[in-house]
């Protein structure tokens, strides 16, 4: 359970079909379709994306009879429908989570909740306006084994002294803005940090190594109101994707263990496959966030990473970003 996780006096859906609607259909979108369309009573009514091949090819994955549309508002706002997944572009997130709301719908959100601090405020404020409304936000590294394993681990170690994360990409493709950078990737990073502490970050300072205008790491350093520090570090280029957490206690360490895979003998080589995308990596996670996330929808509650959360880290962002083009420590200006 996260840390903002919350129950509403909302009328879930109870044992009917749960009829979902999904928003943006790039490879976020049709990871989630997939996912979806794989559960029981849960059916994938419609795709939308603004380009009609994208919307007709997310709607081929979840059969013949769903249809497509290049009209994301009027998903959002189908009130036939139980709840919508908005995959689409950051910039969009809050005004679509905003209005299918305030339709009635439960929503799983992508990270980030929204580009701005004040977007993301907009979007805790509709959530408590709109009766019965659920946002769950789709962090989902809360369900992956091996981050839950090390949050079990640390029960038993003592006070948390300092977190250390690690993020290797595999972006090769494109120059990424620093804001980019911050809310796309690193976001999941500082999720992680308030999940395993059960605390909130006090300031942060950040460091950027470029190359031109392209961003090749940053490393990340927090202070947790709790006394406990963070240090993240992040790899835009690398050699696959990867991820590590360490959490060093009063009493020992946690370690994260590498997602299992056999170590295969050729060539007088012994290889073992990390994966270069975090489809991969976190496959599981994701099967079990659709699993968890409408499970939620049926009860009337949200099991995960919640619109507070979204907004915490939106404001974990902003300090660092703010840090990084200053070179200064920033604290965490909660409002």
């Amino acid at each position: 359970m996260t840390l903002g996780a919350e129950s509403v006096g909302a009328e879930s859906v109870g044992a009917e079909t749960v009829r979902v609607g999904v928003i943006g259909a790039g490879g976020m979108g049709r990871e989630h379709i997939t996912n979806l369309s794989g559960l029981d009573g849960v059916e994938v009514v419609v795709v939308a994306d603004v380009v009609p091949a994208g919307a007709e090819a997310g709607a081929a994955l979840a059969g013949a009879s769903v249809r497509s549309t290049t009209d994301p508002m009027s998903v959002a706002t189908d009130t036939e429908l139980d709840a919508v997944v908005i995959a689409s572009p950051d910039e969009t997130h809050a005004e679509l989570a905003i209005a299918a709301m305030e339709a009635g719908l439960a929503v799983l959100c992508e990270k980030p909740l929204a580009v701005t601090v004040a977007d993301a405020e907009q979007v805790v404020a509709a959530e408590a306006a709109a009766s019965g409304a659920l946002l769950h936000v789709g962090l989902m590294r809360v369900y992956d084994s091996a981050h839950m394993q090390v949050v079990d681990a640390m029960a038993e170690l003592g006070p948390l002294h300092h977190l250390r994360l690690v993020h290797r990409n595999t972006n090769h493709q494109w120059t990424r803005s620093l804001e980019t950078v911050f809310s796309q990737s690193l976001i999941h990073d500082i999720h992680s940090a308030r999940w395993f502490s059960g605390s909130e970050f006090a300031s942060v300072v950040a460091q950027v190594v470029r190359t031109g205008e392209r961003i090749n790491y940053v490393n990340l350093l927090g202070e947790l109101t709790s006394g406990a520090t963070v240090s993240i570090e992040f790899a835009e280029a690398t050699y696959g994707y990867d991820v590590e957490v360490e959490a060093t206690c009063e009493h020992g360490m946690a370690i994260a263990a590498q997602p299992a895979q056999p170590i295969v003998r050729r060539g007088g080589q012994a290889h073992r496959h990390i994966g270069d995308d975090w489809f991969g990596r976190f496959t599981d996670a994701y099967r079990t966030e659709a699993a968890e996330w409408t499970a939620g929808v049926r009860a009337g509650e949200v099991r995960g990473p919640t619109a507070t959360d979204g907004l915490a880290a939106q404001h974990v962002v902003a300090a660092a970003i703010t840090s990084a083009q200053t070179g200064t420590r920033v604290p965490v200006n909660w409002g």
